[in-house]
């Protein structure tokens, strides 16, 4: 009787807690029963690092487990657990050895189960699954529970067909891009932004015509309509249409995320979405400047934006600096053709707030101006790259994220080749901005529904931006630019081509990335990057407590890497 009841007391405080709580009643009595309680008292080992795994998995039912690792600096702290948080779970990867020393920092209680008992349920339990895979990789956490209307089935292949032989679409435009082997709504939209098309030819393996995929096919069977929206902005002709606009595409990607492998495909529509907004401003903006009388420039240029809009990292959208880089190899500069640009990025700037964009932007350097020709901006980055400390490197860092907007595209690369060149002679700069990626760091973990800092402060909330988001796409940019290269961009692109460039990091950067998608994913589902920790269930703290642990290793990589040893 005393067993059934102890039994009966481990089940009833393991389903309170993840991942426990998904097993059915009589295989959660069955596990309680297989172990063991254990009592252990303040400053006592629990098990060492590099030792076999053992017979049970422990549930921690009361007081404080610090989880610590051993190297040639001493322990280091690596967790901190509490009631719920389990112990033993690396026995379910490679040899099962203990990656960390378990050490009591109070009084503890501990609640063991058989672990080849536990092991046997995992293959019946897609939750108990998805708990171990958070506890080891980012990765293998993504892909469960809500669905993006990106996974809607596209239009099947015999709808086309019968469309094209009645005659309802036709394929005798040359310039229609083509699509071939099998079509879903993701790979479609992907490919109608991209070339920025209404309409895809699909194709067989023989380049014959199958039938035509419109984006109005795409709306009628997934409910939205990315290409038609992107459209309708780029073409706005007042102000009046951009705001509801911009908020149904702000719906369309919000719905669109519905877990992080959905990221890339919702950042590409906001990009597409931001690219537009902008196009309809600088030209509203210019008709506006123009009728005020301000004389045009009479010169080539192309306009670009920095910071993280340009890299379109998010499946949102904040208020991006404009700027605009003319030629002045022929005539010098012209004070009238400062003016202009100037004129026109203040007010396009007015249009984009008008349409809803907020946001904090970046804060011109003194001497810097939205409108400056080439020879300028050629001044601003040598001095950056040259003299980092005097001129500020960190302040300036994210205006080595430029994108371009429109116009002369050969005027942006003789500006890139200039600092790809001057980033080539000065490997301190590279050094000094990979020291900078330790600005900001991730929390140590969760705690009694608190974020726990590395010096030990606690909080109720976390900035995810600063915490994942921000320190991941600085680290991106220093990988970029030790190779002498502006682009890609966009940090998931940064980070994969970094794969290639440093193969030693290669699983360092695949975690990175992967926890990248987890920090831009619980950002966007939030609407901001201020985390409620209360919000947060157990799987939630586990898959970002694995997230913090993949961005520290991989900042050490980075500075490792880019800092010489003296």
């Amino acid at each position: 009787m005393k067993t059934a009841v102890i039994r009966q007391r481990v089940a009833d405080f393991l389903l309170r807690h993840a991942p426990f709580d998904s097993l059915e009643e009589a295989d959660l009595l069955v596990l309680a029963g297989s172990g063991k309680v254990k009592f252990c008292e303040s400053e006592e080992f629990i098990y060492w690092q590099g030792d076999a795994k053992g017979p049970f998995v422990w549930t921690i039912q009361q007081g404080r487990v610090e989880l610590l690792e051993k190297g040639p600096g001493g322990d280091r702290l690596r967790d901190v657990l509490g009631e719920g948080d389990l112990l033993g779970l690396e026995r379910f990867e490679g040899d099962g050895r203990c990656r960390y020393s378990a050490r009591t920092a109070s009084d503890v209680i501990l609640y063991g189960v058989a672990a080849p008992l536990m092991e046997s349920m995992v293959a019946r339990y897609p939750a108990l699954r998805r708990f171990l895979a958070a506890h080891f990789s980012v990765s293998g956490a993504l892909g469960y529970g809500r669905t993006s209307w990106l996974e809607s089935p596209a239009p099947p292949p015999d709808f086309l067909r019968a469309r094209l032989a009645s005659g309802a679409s036709h394929t005798d435009d040359p310039n229609l891009p083509k699509i071939s082997g099998p079509v879903d709504t993701r790979r479609a939209v992907r490919e109608m932004l991209s070339a920025r098309a209404e309409s895809l030819a699909l194709v067989d393996g023989d380049n014959v015509a199958q039938g035509v995929l419109t984006a109005r096919d795409i709306a009628m069977f997934s409910g939205h309509d990315p290409v038609g929206v992107v459209q309708g902005i780029r073409n706005a002709s007042s102000e009046a249409e951009l705001k509801p606009l911009l908020g149904l595409a702000a719906r369309m990607v919000r719905e669109g995320v519905a877990q992080p492998h959905d990221i890339e495909d919702c950042c590409l529509i906001g990009d597409e979405v931001l690219a537009a907004l902008a196009d309809a401003c600088l030209r509203l903006a210019e008709e506006e400047v123009r009728a005020q009388g301000v004389a045009a420039a009479d010169v080539p240029y192309c306009w670009v934006m920095f910071n993280s809009a340009a890299r379109g990292d998010m499946p949102a959208w904040e208020l991006p600096r404009l700027a605009a880089i003319y030629d002045d190899s022929g005539t010098g500069v012209a004070p009238n053709d400062r003016i202009y640009f100037n004129a026109l990025a203040d007010t396009a700037t007015r249009f984009l707030q008008a349409a809803g964009l907020s946001g904090h932007t970046l804060e011109w350097p003194e001497g810097v101006q939205p409108g400056m020709p080439v020879s300028e901006w050629k001044r601003f980055y040598a001095e950056t790259i040259r003299n980092p400390l005097a001129y500020d490197l960190y302040a300036r860092r994210a205006f080595f994220d430029l994108r371009l907007l429109g116009g002369e595209a050969s005027i942006l690369e003789q500006l890139a080749a200039h600092i790809e060149s001057e980033l080539s002679e000065c490997a301190g700069t590279i050094a000094l901005l990979a020291i900078d990626t330790m600005a900001n760091v991730p929390p140590l973990t969760f705690f009694e529904g608190l974020a726990i800092s590395i010096d030990g402060a606690k909080s109720d909330t976390f900035d995810i931006g600063q915490a994942v988001v921000a320190p991941l796409s600085n680290a991106a940019r220093v990988f970029s630019l030790s190779r002498r290269r502006l682009a890609p961009v966009n940090t998931l692109a940064r980070l994969e081509t970094a794969t290639s460039d440093f193969p030693e990091g290669a699983e360092a950067l695949r975690l990175a990335a992967d926890a990248f998608r987890v920090g831009v994913y619980y950002q966007t589902l939030a609407g901001s990057p201020h985390i409620d920790c209360a919000m947060l269930g157990k799987f939630d703290q586990k898959l970002l407590k694995t997230t913090f642990a993949s961005i520290e290793r991989f900042l050490e990589f980075t500075v490792n890497t880019m800092v010489p040893v003296e």
